[in-house]
């Protein structure tokens, strides 16, 4: 989670298995394939990071390990059902320390 541009071949080779074997014990352990699990934190980083007051849209894609902005706007309507100039009142407490 600490680097959202980390891809699931990268995380194979971290922990020195094939790609696809990578996908089967991640998917054994967490329930579901890691390019979801993958998705679903950029789109809880871009939360947070509209809840700490960073607007821009381009800065929010590259950060989050989008492709381009309007990776970020599509995937982000994906999982919001809206688009992120939309969201009144973001939130996110997946990256947040608790105290």
């Amino acid at each position: 989670m600490a680097d959202t541009r980390l891809s699931v071949r990268g995380l194979a080779d971290m922990v020195c298995l094939g790609q696809k074997q990578f996908g089967r014990v991640f998917a054994d352990y967490v329930g579901m394939k890691p390019k979801e699990y993958s998705r679903i934190v950029r789109f809880q980083k871009s939360l947070w990071m509209f809840q700490n007051h960073h607007d821009s849209y381009a800065d929010i894609a590259y950060t989050c390990g989008y492709s381009d902005q309007s990776h970020f706007i599509r995937e982000f309507r994906q999982f919001a059902g809206i688009t992120p100039s939309a969201v009144s009142n973001p939130y996110s407490d997946l990256f947040t320390n608790p105290v």
